[in-house]
């Protein structure tokens, strides 16, 4: 099945599997003067993903049930991407693990915000920030101030817009 990041669904995992650094596979803990025994992955994903099947069973067998089911599917459609959309999604990991905390926490409550949308609702925020992500700064910032993007999203839902817009790359 192709994945298409430019869906709301797969936004949504997309942007989800950004996230899954906060739950991702408990790390060993080496002596600091003993160099990793394998680079740094470039995002959760591949971690769990240089992991034997049994190690990473072992891993997800340590997390409740919900969330162990959750990171498979998250796998699952990462591994079932396009390289060229994984690709972008390390770049997107890249530039948010490089937020300081406070920053990266913003993001995480927007898009818990933004899944507890409904899916009418999820569907325009994520064309707004398609379309917003398509224009110049200046284009952006008189679309982000204008009448007809207060009327037409929520308080909330412009808050998540402008969150991520402010923190995520494009």
């Amino acid at each position: 099945m192709p994945c298409d990041l430019r869906r709301p669904a797969l936004f949504g995992i997309g942007l989800a599997i950004l996230l899954l650094a906060a739950a991702g596979p408990a790390r060993s803990q080496q002596p600091p003067d003993r160099p990793p025994a394998q680079p740094p992955a470039a995002n959760p994903i591949d971690r769990w993903n240089r992991m034997s099947p049994e190690q990473r069973e072992r891993e997800l067998a340590k997390l409740p049930p919900a969330r162990a089911k959750q990171i498979r599917q998250r796998i699952w459609a990462y591994n079932h991407m396009r390289p060229d959309q994984r690709q972008a999604l390390s770049e997107r990991y890249q530039a948010f693990s490089q937020l300081p905390p406070e920053k990266q926490q913003v993001v995480r409550e927007r898009l818990r915000e933004f899944r507890q949308l409904p899916q009418a609702r999820q569907s325009l925020v994520h064309r707004e920030v398609v379309q917003l992500r398509s224009l110049p700064k200046p284009q952006r910032r008189e679309r982000l101030n204008s009448e007809e993007f207060r009327s037409r999203f929520s308080p909330q839902e412009r808050q998540v817009i402008r969150d991520l817009m402010a923190y995520l790359p494009n």
